[in-house]
C-alpha cells in the first residue's frame, strides 16, 4: 500500500528579501543623517560599541554580530580618521580595539545625528509602527539565533 504525502504549502513571499530591501532602504535614510560626519550607519555601529576600555576583535564581533572580516573593514576607515586606535593584547596575534579621545567626540556627535534620524523615521513610519516593528524585529532575531549554526 502507497500512502500519499501530502502536498508541501505554497510559501509566503521571500522575506529575505524584503528584509534585505528594507535594510538598504533604512541605512540609507540613517546615513543621509550620518552624511555631514563622513560616516556609515555600520561604523556608527562600531563607534557605539567601543569605548575607552580596550576590547578584543572577536568580542567586538560578538556584541555586534557580525564577521570578523566584515568588523575589520567597518573599522579601517575609523582608524584612519585616528577616532580608533589598535594595540596588541598580550597574546601578540590578539589586536584590541578603543576610542581615541577624538573617537569619544565623534560618536557623541554621531548620536545627536542618530537621534534626528531616528526621529525622523519615527516620524515617516509613525511611532507606534516603528515600536512595533523594533519588537517584532527583536522576536525574530531572538528565534533565528538557535536555528543557525554557532558562528552565526
Amino acid at each position: 500500500m502507497h500512502i500519499k504525502a501530502e502536498p508541501l504549502p505554497t510559501p509566503l513571499p521571500c522575506t529575505g528579501a524584503r528584509l534585505r530591501r528594507l535594510t538598504r532602504r533604512t541605512t540609507a535614510f540613517y546615513e543621509s543623517y550620518l552624511r555631514e560626519l563622513d560616516l556609515r550607519l555600520t561604523q556608527y555601529s562600531i563607534l557605539m560599541h567601543l569605548g575607552s576600555a580596550p576590547q578584543a576583535l572577536t568580542e567586538l564581533a560578538d556584541r555586534l554580530e557580525m564577521d570578523r572580516t566584515t568588523l575589520t573593514r567597518g573599522l579601517r576607515p575609523l582608524l584612519r580618521q585616528g577616532w580608533v586606535e589598535e594595540r596588541r593584547g598580550a597574546d601578540a596575534r590578539m589586536r584590541l580595539y578603543q576610542l581615541t579621545d577624538g573617537g569619544l567626540a565623534m560618536r557623541e556627535r554621531a548620536q545627536a545625528r542618530w537621534a534626528e534620524a531616528q526621529l525622523a523615521l519615527e516620524a515617516v513610519l509613525g511611532r507606534s509602527f516603528a515600536d512595533a516593528l523594533n519588537q517584532r524585529l527583536e522576536e525574530a532575531l531572538s528565534r533565528l539565533k538557535p536555528a543557525l549554526p554557532e558562528d552565526n
